[in-house]
C-alpha cells in the first residue's frame, strides 16, 4: 500500500516521518467514528483516503468523510490505482502494524491504515480511528522531563543515558544537565559526574567534587575554555573549579532577599549572571562581581550577543544594550527558558505552551498550546530543539518552526464574524446550546434506563468477576475498561458494585495492592507500576501509614 509518509513503529509509539517537515512526527487521536459499519479504507490513486462501509464508499477528509458511491462493500485498488468495490465482504489488505495505537491492543482483530502527510486513518472493528499526525515527536511519554543535553535526559522518575535508565547517582533531576571534557554534570539538589566512554557504554561514576564549595541546590555548570575552568550555580552562590576539578572556591554569595543565582553565560572574558532582578557580571581579571542592571522582576534566562542581551522574565521578554539601556520587547505569562534559533528567532517555553519570538518583525507566535513547559528543559542540538514538558520530552525541527507556528495558528482561529452580528450568533447559539442538552439529556435517561433493564436480564457479570478483570488490569483499569470488556452498561455495573462507586472500588484495591507490596519491600517504583499510582503518590501513602 502506498503511503505519503513513511511509517516507524518504536515502544508502542508512532512516530512519522514527514518529507515536508524533515522530523519525526507523532499522532493524537483526532476522532472516532462507529457509524457507519466501516469495512476498510484504502488510499486511491489521486492520493486521497476512502473507506468502504456499510452504507456506501466515503472520501476521508481530515476527520470529516463525504459520501461518493452508494455502492456498498470492501475497497480495494485495481492495476491503475482505480477503486474497486467487493459487494462479497472479500477482505483486501489486511495489516496489523499498528494495533498497539487501539485500545485493549492485545485484543485479536483485524486492522486496515491508510495516511497522507496530515492524517492517518485505521479502520477496526467497524470502527474509524482518525488520527492528526503532529508536527513534533513526543519522547519519554508520561515523564517529566527537566533537563537535556547531547546523550542524556534528566526526569523527575530518573536519569537515562541513550534511552537507558541509569540505576547509579541522583534519581531524579531538576537542574541542568551538561556534558564537558569528556564528562556529564547532573545538577540536582546537589551536583555529581560521570565519565563518559563513548558509544552505548553506561557512564562510571568518578570521585565527589572538591572541597571548598557548597553544592547544595545545583541549578547549572559551564566550562570556559578561554578561561580554562568551570562555573557553577547554586541556589545562592556562584562558584568556580579548576579543570582538573581538584579545587573550588566560591565568587560570590547573594542574601535571602535577592532572589537566586542563575548563571547566564560568558560575555568575552567575563561570566554574566543573575542574582534576583539584578543583572550581573563577574570579572575575572578583577575577581569582583558588579551589577550591570535591575529588571522589574526576577530573572530566569538570558541570551548573550555581540552587541545586546535578551533577558527572560517571567511576565515579559527584555533586551540590554552595552550602554545598560534597557528595553521590554514583550508581555509574557509564566516565562521561564529561552533558547535562541538562528540569528533573529528565540524559542520560549512557559507554563502553557511553547512560543516563537521573531526579533526582526517583533511577532510572537504559538508553536505549541496548552502543554506545562519545565524550567531549564530546552535543548537545541543541531536542527533539533528538544522541550521538556510535564507529560515528556517534545522534538521539533528547528528548521521549520515558522511553518509549525503557521499551522498552530489556522488551527486556533475560528471564521470572522461581522461584530454587530455577535450578540445575536451569542444568543442564538446560546438558545441551540439549551434545547440540545434538554434533548440530550431525555433520550440519554431513556436509552439507559432500557440499556440497564437488558443488562439486567441478560449479564451475569458478577462482582468477583469484575474484581478479577480489576486485579489483572490494575494499572490501567478504569469503568470503561470494565464495560468494554464485559460488553456491559456502566449503570449495571454501579449496580453490582452498590453501594461503592466504581471509581472508589478500583482505588481500594490499589490501595490494598500498595499495602500488600509494601509489606513485601517492593520498591516505589515497582508499586507505581503495578497500580497505576504515581511513585510520589505511593511514597506519600507511606508516610501517612508511618
Amino acid at each position: 500500500m502506498r503511503f505519503g509518509v513513511q511509517i516507524i513503529l518504536m515502544s508502542g509509539l508512532l512516530l512519522v516521518t514527514c518529507p515536508s517537515l524533515g522530523q519525526l512526527s507523532d499522532t493524537s487521536l483526532l476522532s472516532l467514528n462507529a457509524r457507519p459499519f466501516f469495512y476498510n479504507v484504502v488510499k486511491g490513486d489521486d492520493g486521497r483516503i476512502y473507506a468502504g462501509t456499510s452504507e456506501g464508499v466515503f472520501r476521508m477528509e481530515g476527520a470529516a468523510f463525504t459520501k461518493v458511491e452508494d455502492r456498498v462493500g470492501y475497497l480495494a485498488l485495481d492495476e491503475k490505482g482505480g477503486l474497486q468495490i467487493d459487494p462479497n465482504g472479500i477482505k483486501y489488505h489486511e495489516e496489523k502494524s499498528f494495533v498497539r495505537l487501539l485500545p485493549f491492543p492485545e485484543k485479536a482483530r483485524e486492522e486496515y491504515h491508510a495516511g497522507t502527510e496530515d492524517y492517518f486513518y485505521i479502520v477496526s472493528g467497524g470502527r474509524m480511528h482518525v488520527y492528526e499526525i503532529m508536527p513534533y515527536g513526543i519522547q519519554y511519554p508520561n515523564h517529566s522531563v527537566r533537563s537535556v543535553s547531547r546523550n542524556f535526559v534528566g526526569t523527575y522518575s530518573g536519569i537515562y543515558y541513550k534511552g537507558v535508565r541509569m540505576e547509579v547517582g541522583p534519581k531524579f533531576t531538576d537542574g541542568y544537565i551538561r556534558e564537558f571534557n569528556g564528562k556529564v554534570f547532573i545538577c540536582y539538589s546537589d551536583l555529581i559526574f560521570f565519565d563518559l566512554h563513548g558509544g552505548d557504554t553506561l557512564p562510571t561514576l568518578s570521585r565527589d567534587m572538591p572541597a571548598g564549595f557548597n553544592y547544595n541546590y545545583t541549578s547549572d555548570i559551564l566550562f570556559s575554555n578561554s578561561l580554562d575552568r568551570y562555573f557553577i550555580a547554586t541556589n545562592n552562590q556562584l562558584g568556580t573549579i579548576d579543570r582538573e576539578l581538584k579545587v573550588a572556591r566560591p565568587l560570590y554569595s547573594r542574601s535571602e532577599k535577592e532572589g537566586e543565582v542563575v548563571l547566564l553565560g560568558q560575555d568575552r572574558m567575563d561570566i554574566l549572571f543573575a542574582s534576583g532582578k539584578d543583572l550581573m557580571v563577574y570579572k575575572p581579571e578583577q575577581d569582583t562581581s558588579q551589577r550591570l542592571t535591575s529588571l522589574p522582576e526576577q530573572i530566569l534566562d538570558a541570551d548573550i550577543s555581540p552587541l545586546n542581551i535578551h533577558i527572560l522574565c517571567a511576565k515579559g521578554l527584555y533586551v540590554t544594550n552595552r550602554e545598560g539601556r534597557l528595553e521590554k520587547l514583550l508581555d509574557l505569562q509564566k516565562a521561564h527558558t529561552l533558547r535562541k534559533i538562528g540569528n533573529t528567532e528565540w524559542v520560549i517555553a512557559t507554563d502553557a505552551g511553547l512560543f516563537l519570538y521573531n526579533a526582526t518583525t517583533k511577532k510572537i507566535s504559538e508553536l505549541i498550546r496548552g502543554v506545562e513547559f519545565n524550567r531549564r528543559g530546552l535543548h537545541l542540538e543541531g536542527d533539533r530543539l528538544y522541550a521538556g514538558s510535564i507529560n515528556g520530552l517534545y522534538v521539533l525541527d528547528a528548521r521549520n518552526l515558522e511553518s509549525l507556528a503557521e499551522r498552530a495558528s489556522k488551527t486556533s482561529k475560528g471564521p470572522s464574524v461581522p461584530p454587530y452580528l455577535v450578540p445575536a450568533i451569542i444568543a442564538l447559539a446560546l438558545l441551540t446550546a439549551i434545547l440540545a442538552f434538554l434533548l440530550y439529556r431525555s433520550r440519554t435517561r431513556l436509552q439507559q434506563v432500557i440499556e440497564a433493564s437488558h443488562v439486567a436480564e441478560t449479564s451475569k457479570v458478577g462482582k468477583e468477576d469484575i474484581e478479577a478483570f480489576i486485579r489483572e488490569n490494575l494499572a490501567l483499569a478504569s469503568l470503561k475498561s470494565i464495560t468494554d470488556h464485559f460488553q456491559t452498561h456502566t449503570t449495571y455495573i454501579y449496580s453490582v458494585l452498590a453501594p461503592e462507586k466504581p471509581g472508589a472500588f478500583i482505588n481500594r484495591l490499589r490501595m490494598d495492592q500498595v499495602i500488600r507490596m509494601r509489606k513485601e519491600n517492593k520498591s516505589a517504583r515497582e508499586i507505581s507500576e503495578q497500580t497505576g499510582f504515581s511513585e510520589s503518590y505511593v511514597r506519600k501513602v507511606w508516610n501517612q501509614q508511618g
